[in-house]
């Protein structure tokens, strides 16, 4: 048997978690990971009434399983708000393509996050059968169990998907990786078992 666990406590959103009032060519940043060990959706606010739509941002950091992770994000419009499509477990820099001047945009990060990954057995010992479950631990998170077949397309489990409370599933046809996944913020634990030789 083969057994693992996916948590997590996934906090708010923040819109100045990483940054408050991010100005000029070179945005500092005050904080560099979120603080609930999981990897989020990276938002930038801009603060004044310019429409910077035209410029871009690049996202340097890691993904939720600690590896070099880049997204480059088209820039917010006139007192608009953007995020990223990729996860970000710590980000360590956000790069204008051009000066946004005077004006300043916040940088934080969105409640919709995930875990580190969990790559079930696809060895001939292992039969693909796997049940788990989910326990909410606390708060009234919003989760989802996802899996994917590449590690870059995510589907939702046919199932557990968008819960609120506590649930089980199986998986009995193979997949590449399992994930946990959270739209609302709180405390989820999810614990299963591959069966095998």
């Amino acid at each position: 048997m083969d057994m693992f666990t996916l948590s997590g406590n996934s906090v708010a959103a923040s819109l100045t978690g990483f940054a408050s009032n991010a100005t000029g060519a070179t945005f500092t940043l005050s904080a560099n990971v979120v603080g609930d060990g999981l990897a989020h959706l990276v938002t930038v606010r801009n603060d004044s009434v310019t429409d910077h739509g035209a410029k871009t941002i690049a996202l340097v950091g890691t993904d939720a399983n600690g590896k070099p992770l880049i997204e480059t994000i088209a820039a917010p419009g006139t007192s608009a708000t953007v995020t990223s499509t990729k996860h970000f477990l710590t980000l360590t820099s956000a790069k204008p393509s051009a000066t946004i001047g005077a004006d300043t945009f916040d940088i934080g990060w969105a409640a919709a996050s995930i875990t580190p990954t969990f790559n079930p057995s696809l060895s001939g010992s292992f039969e693909f059968n796997i049940g788990f479950g989910c326990t909410v631990v606390s708060g009234s998170p919003t989760y989802t169990v996802q899996h994917s077949y590449d590690g870059q397309l995510w589907v939702n489990h046919a199932t557990v998907a968008a819960k609120t409370a506590s649930i089980d599933g199986t998986y009995t046809s193979p997949v590449r990786a399992i994930r946990l996944s959270w739209s609302v913020a709180g405390e989820v634990s999810m614990s299963g078992i591959q069966f095998g030789s």
